[in-house]
């Protein structure tokens, strides 16, 4: 998603696999030709364990990263999951060791705490950016929409691997489509 201050204008999807390391490359992949000023990213992991690799992207791209996570991440407990689950755990924990310090603050004083960390931006300029696309919520509006989209985007991907397909907000509408299977 590609936002000037609040104005989204360009959505692009991708697919990771569930604990492959490739969301990388697919945010590499999306981020193609395009120039954008800062990427905000809601946790460093997608699909399981599938773990970007933030410097890889600031490094690539010159573009500060800021991943930011409504919970405080409980690395102790990430680091045991790896190395129980996975052969290349280190890889993989290296990955998260290379995010750096999780910094906590609330972007409004009646907000409750958000937690980040921040790649190629000093902490102090990443909290100003958090609080400036803070608009209807304590998280940066680029990750409430996504967030947002994300769940539409796994509804209709349900609805459609069942068979059953809804028009638009059906509990809105109350209209249903079912295509006879």
């Amino acid at each position: 998603m590609w936002f000037d201050e609040f104005r989204l204008h360009r959505v692009s999807v991708g697919v990771v696999h569930v604990d492959a390391l490739d969301s990388t490359d697919v945010i590499l992949k999306l981020l193609q030709g395009t120039r954008t000023d800062v990427i905000f990213l809601s946790g460093a992991s997608f699909a399981g364990f599938n773990i970007v690799d933030c410097r890889s992207v600031h490094d690539r791209l010159r573009v500060p990263v800021i991943i930011i996570s409504r919970e405080k991440p409980h690395n102790a407990a990430v680091k045991r999951a790896l190395k129980k689950h996975f052969e290349d755990w280190k890889k993989r924990w290296g990955l998260v060791q290379d995010l750096g310090t999780i910094h906590t603050f609330a972007p409004k004083p009646s907000d409750e705490s958000l937690h980040f960390e921040a790649v190629g931006i000093s902490a102090a300029r990443a909290r100003r950016l958090i609080k400036a696309y803070c608009a209807t919520s304590r998280v940066p509006e680029p990750i409430r929409v996504a967030g947002i989209m994300a769940k539409g985007l796994a509804l209709a991907g349900r609805e459609l691997s069942s068979g059953r397909h809804e028009i638009g907000d059906a509990e809105s509408q109350r209209l249903k489509v079912h295509d006879g299977k």
